[in-house]
């Protein structure tokens, strides 16, 4: 069992179960990435109010099964300096964890901050020292209560039962442990937070990103990178994050009413979606496990989240999952993907690739294609309903490997329009055929396909026939249910066409193609 202690400003109201979609704008050229890296355990759990005034206590008491505890979280706060609350917060998460990323592991116990008019130049504060001093005497004064389990780096199981505080401040002028007098602001970290740093894993965020967010976006990029992070590596097509967790986490305002809790996350939302980050977010209505309304918050990944994680992992030397591109402008030649067609089975692997699919399930899914499959074709009308349904292809990626693998046939129209736009090859494609003769092929067998559904398919058997296949499709993909209709309905008859070709007794091409004198 959890508990939070907040005051509700707000009785809790009916709302339906309904997803609510948020649709981002375009979003700009990303930044280029600095990676900076933090332990993944004590990071997790509130240690700042974020609210800028009013009060707001902290406690997390986790229960298992059995009604034991096994996870106690208290926090507590000078009442001298007060609680920490913004500024602080920014302190730790963007000039402490800096620089204990930059000492590496061990990490020392004496760190070197330097002087405090840098820290409030680092944080944008200007000549303002006096702020930073408070805020880094409100975290050297706050105590944490904490009971709690971890695996470390070396695969062994850690606790942490203590109450402490993280760190001591030392100001220039005052003593070091050594002795010396302190040119500048140097912290000490306290036993149960040093052991924490060099045993926990870690895991990289963005450092410029970090700091041009306000707090709470900030703190919502921490807590929902987690969640990205492992949708990416899994191929999910979203992240999921309880409201409730997430106010547990970050130590803010939780709202039972579903207008309050729109606006609030709106605004904390807002800058990841015009950076890209998100790319699109759904709510459903819940519960909490005392019965408290609750919402489960949707994310779909933006083309910075995708960008963060192929920067991640190519550093940790694993293959990076590249982003899948919707719409890209045509000025900009590196996501370019309309003109694919005839390309050798490598440059289909890439084009896939581009969109997202993984270098791994891209070479297998083309080696299973049956010969003289319309895989550049398939892709490009993928694109194409990827584009017309912005936001309601959760899945990309998985929706270009099933019109693949499934040999979805595009529509007749598509294809003739794709033939006169990108202008065949006059060269021989890569199975050595003349590209003329090969797409004189396919328009044979486009006939004989449109023929027999003509004679075998009457309007009424037709129609019961495709209704059946839309539902096949929402069936396979959830959310084909909010495709537009006529997409829907695109798709459920490239799979008749498909079921069809496998009835007819085509002409080889060799057998085709001799008709032809050379």
């Amino acid at each position: 069992m959890r508990t939070g202690k907040t005051t509700p400003t707000s009785d809790a109201a009916g709302v339906s179960g309904d997803l609510f979609p948020v649709t981002p704008q375009d979003t700009a050229q990303l930044a280029p990435l600095q990676v900076i890296r933090t332990e993944t355990v004590l990071s997790k759990l509130p240690i700042h109010n974020l609210a800028k005034t009013g009060s707001f206590e902290i406690q997390i008491i986790r229960k298992n099964d059995r009604g034991e505890v096994e996870l106690r979280w208290e926090v507590s706060y000078s009442s001298r300096y007060g609680p920490p609350r913004q500024l602080a917060y920014k302190i730790d998460t963007i000039v402490v964890n800096r620089r204990i990323d930059e000492l590496g592991r061990p990490v020392p116990r004496v760190i070197r901050l330097g002087s405090l008019r840098d820290i409030a130049r680092e944080l944008g504060l200007g000549g303002d020292t006096n702020n930073a001093r408070k805020a880094l005497r409100q975290n050297a004064f706050t105590g944490i209560a904490a009971r709690l389990t971890y695996r470390g780096t070396d695969g062994s199981e850690r606790k942490v039962e203590a109450d402490f505080t993280r760190y001591n401040v030392i100001f220039a002028g005052e003593k070091l442990p050594d002795g010396r007098s302190a040119d500048c602001v140097y912290l000490i970290l306290n036993d149960p937070y040093l052991e924490v740093l060099n045993s926990a894993p870690m895991r990289p965020l963005n450092y410029e990103y970090l700091k041009i967010l306000t707090p709470a976006a900030q703190r919502f990029y921490e807590i929902v990178s987690y969640k990205m992070f492992a949708a990416l590596k899994h191929q999910h097509p979203q992240a999921r994050l309880a409201y409730s967790d997430f106010c547990t986490c970050s130590a803010v305002q939780r709202y039972f009413d579903y207008d309050h809790f729109k606006k609030q996350m709106y605004k904390i939302h807002k800058p990841h979606l015009d950076s890209g980050y998100l790319a699109r977010i759904a709510y459903e209505q819940t519960m909490d496990g005392a019965g408290n309304p609750d919402w489960m918050m949707l994310y779909q990944p933006g083309p910075r989240a995708v960008a963060e994680f192929n920067t991640f992992q190519k550093r940790a030397g694993a293959a990076a999952m590249l982003p899948a591109v919707e719409d890209p402008p045509p000025s900009d030649p590196d996501v370019q993907i309309t003109t694919i067609r005839d390309v050798p089975a490598e440059g289909l692997e890439q084009e896939l690739v581009r969109r997202g699919v993984s270098v791994d399930q891209a070479r297998k899914l083309l080696l299973k294609t049956v010969p003289g499959q319309l895989v550049a074709e398939q892709i490009s009308w993928g694109d194409r309903l990827v584009r017309e349904n912005r936001g309601r292809i959760y899945n990309p990626p998985g929706f270009y490997i099933y019109l693949i693998r499934e040999n979805v046939l595009p529509p007749n129209d598509f294809l003739a329009e794709h033939n006169r736009t990108e202008a065949p090859q006059t060269t021989p494609s890569a199975n050595g055929a003349d590209p003329q003769l090969t797409h004189a092929y396919e328009e044979y067998r486009r006939e004989e396909i449109q023929h027999y559904i003509d004679i075998h398919y009457p309007p009424e058997k037709y129609e019961e026939a495709i209704s059946h296949l839309e539902k096949r499709v929402q069936k396979q993909y959830r959310s084909a249910a909010l495709w537009r209709a006529e997409n829907l309905r695109e798709v459920a008859e490239g799979l008749l066409r498909q079921e069809v070709a496998g009835l007819i007794p085509f002409v080889s091409f060799d057998d085709f193609t001799g008709r032809f004198p050379q």
